[in-house]
């Protein structure tokens, strides 16, 4: 068993990225990956604008303008009708040339993912297509005798298979394409057949389930087809989750038990998928917050505490076992706590949104 930021490091290094390009309209671009390095062509505003109705101030002149307007040359000051000065501050309402924008700056970087507001600058500099990285496919293999699609009717001693529906939802929000959702027995040869089959359609695979210690996948990762990265990571509710190599596609192991499974996905899943996707990884955002109500945490390991916070303090989900099911649905994100079991009222904690 290794610690999570060990686990992270293993996932840097040996992953491969997906570097196939394509050219996109704008607007379609947002949610991929950037695939060059953006600057300024023009400098914006090119003059110096007023930024209210109002007087402008030029050397014993005053003139009237309205918001956005271009000013004459040695303006010093915008006066709105409702105010009264007779010596106004320098520039005081005025939005000087390239005080958004300036030409030759940075807009977008290589690797940085596109985002609604990230265009802004590009639209405003006239760009309507851009170079971008391909989206990885990404599929999954639920694993269990017992789930059932959704798309059929249920039988006794069956259960929706939900895991696979929540992972592509969360999938798609982070900017991936969903390849292929399938489910099979808890089988040896079952398994590898279907996995050898997603793998010529996938850049990368998570299966979910059979990982208990004697099940089906747990084993098959032992044999000569993988390659394991790591298996069993100290994190809770997440330890039996493992990382492997089949025939050169990388593969995310996951447990059948929903909120395991989920949060296993957002402390492993997700930085690995960023990492395929060719987006850069930076260090993860999170909110340093106070804490509402004391709970207590598994020893020795890495725990994703789910739970709301309110822009104020963190309140920790009621319950918060491996197998609860819909608990995230509740929930704007999850705290990290490391190597404590108590966290008090009023205690700081890092608290990061989905």
């Amino acid at each position: 068993m290794i610690n999570y930021e060990d686990a992270l490091n293993i996932l840097s290094n040996k992953l491969s990225i997906v570097s196939h390009t394509k050219e996109m309209a704008l607007l379609d671009s947002v949610k991929h990956v950037c695939a060059m390095d953006i600057y300024a062509t023009t400098s914006l505003p090119t003059h110096p604008i007023a930024l209210k109705d109002g007087f402008a101030f030029l050397d014993n002149e005053n003139y009237e303008v309205s918001t956005g307007q271009i000013l004459k040359k040695g303006t010093s000051a915008v006066i709105p009708y409702e105010e009264r000065y007779s010596n106004p501050p320098y520039m005081y309402n005025i939005k000087e040339a390239g005080e958004d924008i300036k030409k030759d700056e940075l807009l977008l970087s290589c690797g940085e993912l596109i985002t609604a507001y990230g265009i802004t600058s590009l639209a405003s500099q006239g760009i309507n297509t851009l170079k971008v990285f391909k989206k990885p496919k990404i599929s999954i293999l639920s694993i269990g005798d017992n789930l059932c699609p959704v798309q059929k009717k249920i039988k006794k001693g069956e259960v929706y298979n939900s895991n696979a529906l929540s992972l592509a939802a969360r999938i798609l929000e982070i900017g991936a394409k969903i390849s292929k959702v399938w489910q099979v027995k808890n089988n040896k040869l079952a398994i590898k057949e279907h996995l050898k089959e997603l793998s010529k359609y996938s850049d990368f695979i998570i299966t979910t389930g059979a990982m208990s210690r004697y099940d089906a996948m747990s084993q098959l990762i032992y044999e000569d087809e993988f390659r394991i990265l790591f298996h069993k990571v100290q994190i809770a509710p997440a330890s039996p989750t493992a990382f492997s190599m089949f025939e050169d596609t990388p593969v995310l192991h996951l447990t059948g038990l929903p909120l395991s499974s989920l949060l296993g996905f957002e402390l492993i899943g997700v930085p690995a998928i960023k990492i395929v996707k060719n987006e850069s990884i930076k260090k993860r955002k999170n909110l340093h917050v106070k804490n509402e109500k004391e709970f207590t945490c598994r020893e020795n390991c890495t725990s994703a505490i789910p739970g709301f916070f309110d822009g104020e303090s963190f309140r920790n989900a009621p319950s918060f076992g491996a197998g609860m099911l819909n608990v995230l649905a509740k929930c704007n994100g999850y705290a990290l706590v490391k190597n404590k079991t108590t966290i008090k009222k009023n205690d700081l904690i890092d608290f990061f949104t989905f």
